[in-house]
């Protein structure tokens, strides 16, 4: 028989019906303009929301809805990124917009003529003769001592054979 695995349920609680979530609100809404319709019989419109209050309880809500919309213009937008990061040494690279470019494309291989070498050289190995030279013209030559790199391969080679004394020419 087959065994399905379930979660397990807790006694007492009955499992959480979730609402599916609003669209997102544009970030520069304008305040909602009152309602241009009659309120209904015995209810009276709010200035600045439009909404239909009973008269007794819109005064209250009247000073109610003036403090939340001030509130809202003065409300800056939250950067999660900018919290996360804040007292970390990732905080600079984030101040700078460092996280926001893209990384750079690196060159395309020419993967048809490094295979058609590699061939070349497999059967130059089979039959015992002299494997033909490998074009290495992309390859980065270090000023220090001569070697040569790919591209990434350089760029870690080169800074630190610059720091190696052995490579340096002696002082006499």
């Amino acid at each position: 028989m087959g065994c399905a695995v379930s979660k397990p349920k807790v006694r007492g609680v009955p499992p959480a019906k979730t609402k599916p979530k609003p669209p997102p609100k544009p970030k520069n809404a304008p305040a909602p303009t009152p309602r241009p319709s009659k309120p209904p019989p015995g209810l009276e419109s709010c200035k600045i929301c439009g909404r239909n209050f009973a008269p007794d309880r819109l005064e209250k809500h009247e000073t109610i809805c003036a403090k939340s919309h001030a509130k809202d213009k003065k409300r800056k937008v939250f950067d999660p990124v900018k919290m996360r990061t804040k007292g970390t040494e990732a905080e600079k690279y984030i101040a700078k917009g460092k996280h926001l470019e893209a990384p750079p494309k690196p060159k395309k291989k020419d993967w048809k003529k490094q295979h058609e070498d590699f061939i070349a050289t497999i059967r130059a190995a089979k039959s015992g003769t002299e494997p033909p030279p490998i074009d290495n013209s992309d390859y980065v030559t270090c000023p220090h001592c001569g070697r040569k790199f790919a591209e990434a391969s350089a760029e870690r080679h080169i800074p630190k054979c610059a720091s190696i004394q052995s490579n340096k020419p002696r002082k006499r």
